[in-house]
């Protein structure tokens, strides 16, 4: 016990133990939304397209709002002021979200209000938190802290659906299944307020507030900033491929899994738990390869768990009945064990590419375009399913487009991966930026 106490006196300790209490809290919250928000819409009546707005209302209020965050975020004496505030406003949203029920013939309304503020704050939120992130952490700290942080919100991660679905699966009526997510979504809520505590411990040093102004001239020299760097430029026409090819199916696969899979709240939380239990196990694994090889090396993982989710679908509706839950389980643990990558991976790309002047509006920036893709992809390949026949042979046409697509995307990452390794070697000019593919 006093070796532990002896331990946790040094500040890279504490760091390590707030971050990791920062992101137990945080993921709480996080994989309640991932798995609840469409079982709870489907309890309270949602249609298919409905289905597909649940990814799009909250994505616009986010982007509406990210700028004017950024904006503020840089006039503020400490990068941890923004992301705190945010915290706070989530959780009273997530108080109101599990009162929708309870609003009679109104409650889609709200529900898609409470919705959009909640989640929309998440969005604002991981953008405030990258800028955070970069401004408490050295660059050679951010891996080890990172995949810290991570290990344990995956612990939470696995847990969480299994204590939700289970009690859905065993009762029957639409209004008990919502008391159950009620129940979950006011515990998210007090969860998020006690992060915006653990937020303050850790430690910020204050910053010299900027002078961007809300005015086009200055979002044009921000822009024009980032686009002269060609590091950053192969950086965010990389990604936004990857994530326009992700995000497409992103209502689909809930539909897949429910209407074509023929999966239970019980089968889809254990799918969550396991998908959660491999991630654990391998971010590890991928901390080690950003370490020997590069973030750049490991990101064609999540290019390639892409690849086997859409294949899992695929291969999945042209089996018996009977066999369409495990072999969807066992293919889209190992895409979602590969997933976990990506967050580890593209967060450090972009903090190594973005200019240091006005580094909060930047991500700000690049998270608005992300968050439109996030907020119009679901809904378009809802759409293009629709079209194709809403049946079974459509959504096999579906991702079969999305599997090309993943391919490509994933291809990309290899190209680049060997553009960036040769600039690297000792012949290169030192000049040469890396990410200029």
């Amino acid at each position: 016990m006093a070796k532990l106490r002896q331990a946790l006196r040094s500040p890279q300790s504490r760091m390590l133990l707030f971050f990791a209490l920062e992101g137990v809290l945080y993921q709480f919250a996080t994989s309640v939304a991932n798995f609840g928000n469409n079982l709870y819409a489907t309890n309270l009546g949602a249609s298919d397209t409905q289905i597909g707005l649940v990814q799009m209302i909250p994505n616009l209020i986010a982007v509406a709002l990210l700028l004017p965050c950024g904006i503020l975020s840089e006039r503020m004496s400490s990068s941890r002021t923004m992301p705190f505030f945010l915290l706070v406003i989530m959780g009273l949203m997530f108080f109101g979200y599990g009162t929708v029920p309870a609003m009679g013939n109104l409650r889609m309304i709200f529900y898609f209000v409470f919705l959009g503020l909640s989640v929309g704050s998440m969005v604002l939120y991981n953008a405030q938190w990258q800028n955070f992130f970069g401004d408490v952490t050295a660059p050679g700290e951010r891996n080890s802290v990172f995949t810290f942080r991570n290990r344990f919100m995956f612990l939470v991660g696995t847990l969480t659906p299994l204590l939700c679905g289970i009690p859905m699966s065993s009762v029957q009526t639409p209004e008990q299944k919502l008391l159950i997510l009620r129940i979950f979504f006011y515990l998210s809520g007090a969860f998020l307020l006690l992060q915006a505590f653990v937020l303050t411990r850790i430690p910020c040093a204050k910053k010299q507030t900027s002078a961007v102004r809300i005015s086009p001239r200055d979002l044009a020299e921000v822009i024009a900033a980032a686009a002269k760097s060609p590091a950053f430029r192969g950086f965010f026409g990389t990604v936004l491929f990857f994530y326009l090819g992700w995000h497409m199916d992103w209502s689909m696969w809930y539909l897949a899994e429910v209407q074509y899979v023929g999966m239970s709240e019980s089968q889809l939380s254990l799918l969550s738990a396991l998908i959660c239990v491999t991630q654990l196990a391998a971010i590890g694994v991928f901390a080690r390869l950003n370490e020997k090889k590069s973030v750049h090396c490991s990101i064609i993982y999540g290019g390639l768990a892409l690849v086997v989710c859409s294949a899992a679908v695929i291969i999945s509706c042209m089996l018996p009945e009977g066999l369409r839950v495990p072999v969807f389980m066992t293919l889209a643990v190992v895409g979602g064990m590969l997933q976990s990558c990506i967050s580890l991976c593209t967060v450090q790309m972009l903090l190594e590419v973005a200019p240091e002047k006005n580094r909060s509006l930047t991500i700000s920036l690049y998270t608005i375009v992300i968050t439109l893709s996030n907020s119009l992809m679901p809904l378009l390949g809802v759409r293009m399913y629709t079209a194709l026949g809403a049946d079974r042979r459509a959504l096999i046409l579906f991702y079969s487009f999305s599997l090309i697509w993943r391919i490509l995307s994933t291809l990309i990452f290899i190209l680049r991966y060997r553009c960036i390794r040769r600039q690297k070697r000792p012949d290169t000019p030192a000049e040469a930026v890396p990410g200029n593919f």
